[in-house]
């Protein structure tokens, strides 16, 4: 799933020119950065598991069911009471007691299913795929491994572009070559990191598929069939088949090929201490810019219900325009699709560009 990732309180503004102001710098992703990438990554998402389970809270069925059990629990007060040689406030006691641990226990499972099972479920689509290697979904970039040979005809010039793995349990030894490919097969795809005084604190996605990208993940099942398992792996159960996910019949799609044209932006995160300075605006600038360079006519994006804030700026500050919001879930989750028309972009957002420079 392409989604808009962790932007929860960035500005439009950029920062005021001072002596204090760290020096920017934006510049295509390299290899080297792929650890500092991936927890810029998770640790932003995390960061918004507040708002999923605010957003939760906001869904009638958590109230429906809420208030239900909470019922149950005040019925069967005089039940475990009966019978008991008990003072009369006994009963306000227990009810109390229930009402307090039931939204402490209610509360906390919101917590948990939030952060422990959607939100991993979550990262783990991302990092598994297009963040697995952002070089390949990318950069146009194709990697894969052969045998290490002495032979002659290697210049210095190729041995000088692979990198050596060896691998103490096989043999041969292998060694992973990188190359682009061939340029029928590129797309306009790009990945961008910002750094501030060489520190990483932010970074984008441009997405571009000829074709479907398949999910490189294992198929793990639905949430409560996670939950289930994790029950069962916790106090050493057996577990039932109602609880096994199985194989599906077609392999599952992360990405659809993109239409002619047209463009994913995706990944963006901005570090926690750097989120209110603007640098979500230069990361969106840079990407739109790329696209009208590239032929691209039309940037699509993706916001989930704990990126709120995120939809707030593609709509009021760069202009994208809610196309559907699609429900997933019965607890208030959902995805919404944005579109935005880059030569309007351009119009707008170009003499402002021309400004700053000078």
């Amino acid at each position: 799933m392409a989604d808009l990732a962790s932007t929860t309180s960035t500005s439009s503004s950029t920062p005021s020119n001072s002596t204090n102001d760290p020096k920017l710098c934006i510049r295509t992703y390299r290899a080297t950065d792929r650890e500092h990438v991936d927890f810029l990554f998770y640790s932003t998402y995390f960061a918004l598991v507040p708002e999923g389970v605010k957003r939760k809270l906001m869904s009638p069925a958590i109230w429906v069911i809420w208030i239900a059990v909470y019922a149950y629990l005040l019925a069967i007060v005089p039940v475990l009471l009966h019978g008991m040689n008990l003072p009369s406030w006994s009963g306000l006691v227990l009810r109390l007691f229930f009402t307090i641990s039931w939204g402490l226990v209610g509360f906390s499972a919101l917590f948990f299913l939030t952060d422990r099972f959607e939100t991993v479920d979550r990262i783990e689509a991302i990092r598994q795929n297009d963040l697995s290697d952002p070089e390949i979904y990318y950069l146009n970039y194709n990697k894969y491994e052969k045998e290490v040979t002495t032979s002659p005809e290697h210049t210095d010039d190729e041995a000088k572009k692979k990198r050596v793995t060896f691998d103490k349990d096989t043999k041969p030894a292998t060694e992973l070559v990188r190359e682009l490919l061939p340029e029928e097969e590129r797309t306009p795809s790009h990945f961008w990191v910002l750094e501030a005084d060489g520190v990483h604190c932010g970074m984008v996605g441009l997405a571009c598929y000829k074709k479907p990208v398949l999910d490189a993940r294992p198929v793990l099942g639905p949430a409560w069939q996670r939950f289930g398992r994790w029950l069962c792996e916790r106090y050493d159960l057996s577990i039932p088949n109602l609880f096994v996910t199985p194989e599906p019949t077609n392999p599952p799609v992360f990405a659809d090929a993109s239409p002619p044209h047209t463009a994913t932006l995706q990944r963006m995160a901005v570090k926690y201490q750097f989120q209110g300075c603007g640098l979500g605006s230069i990361l969106i600038n840079r990407a739109m810019i790329w696209a009208h360079d590239h032929d691209i006519h039309t940037v699509l994006a993706f916001t989930n219900e704990m990126q709120s804030t995120a939809a707030d700026i593609l709509k009021k500050r760069h202009g994208f325009k809610l196309v559907r919001k699609v429900s997933k879930g019965w607890f208030g989750q959902y995805e919404a699709h944005w579109s935005c028309n880059v030569n309007t972009w351009m119009e707008k957002n170009q003499p402002q560009q021309q400004q700053q420079k000078q």
